[in-house]
């Protein structure tokens, strides 16, 4: 799928913070992300709505960013618990590096300096997260075996609000400084 798919391309009026339309065309003047704002949207996602931590911060990460697809938050629903609730890498983390590579993909045009960029802007993101809660990877920090009926049900139970949750907290408001920078 290209990129332009993935916004809606340019008949639903897809907006970037970058100034510029899905299709290149110049827009309204970049957006200032508001990191209370994203904060907020994150954990509303995530506990009232139910999602998962993935599509909670992808979710309020696009909307940050002004980005309006139907596709969005059904394409980081796989990255649950740690990549099909394997316990790998927390789907915080997950969601932020999306969301990282769809701002700086509206800021670089070839794809090194993209690449390198977006790289870079989630290594930040991941050494931030690691540094403040000294894992990344979601069965250390939920301290759930998610691939079992038990550990699914503990994490609906209270874990997910308990623990979770400041993931998702502390996720948002890395992923929004970052943004400012990107």
């Amino acid at each position: 799928m290209r990129r332009r798919e993935f916004l809606g391309g340019c008949a639903v009026g897809c907006t970037l913070a970058v100034g510029k339309t899905a299709c290149g065309a110049e827009a309204a003047p970049e957006r200032k992300i508001d990191a209370e704002k994203l904060v907020e949207s994150a954990r509303r996602h995530f506990l009232p709505a139910q999602r998962t931590c993935c599509e909670a911060i992808l979710m309020a990460g696009c909307e940050a960013l002004g980005i309006d697809s139907a596709l969005v938050p059904d394409v980081a629903l796989g990255l649950a618990g740690g990549v099909g609730l394997q316990g790998d890498l927390c789907g915080v983390l997950s969601g932020s590096a999306l969301v990282l590579s769809l701002a700086v993909a509206e800021k670089e045009k070839t794809y090194d300096k993209k690449k390198m960029r977006t790289l870079t802007a989630v290594g930040r993101v991941y050494r931030a997260f690691r540094e403040r809660f000294g894992r990344t990877d979601c069965r250390s920090l939920c301290g759930l075996d998610l691939t079992t009926p038990e550990g699914r049900e503990k994490l609906k139970q209270g874990v997910k609000a308990d623990k979770c949750a400041k993931y998702v907290t502390v996720g948002a408001e890395l992923l929004a400084a970052e943004l400012r920078k990107v």
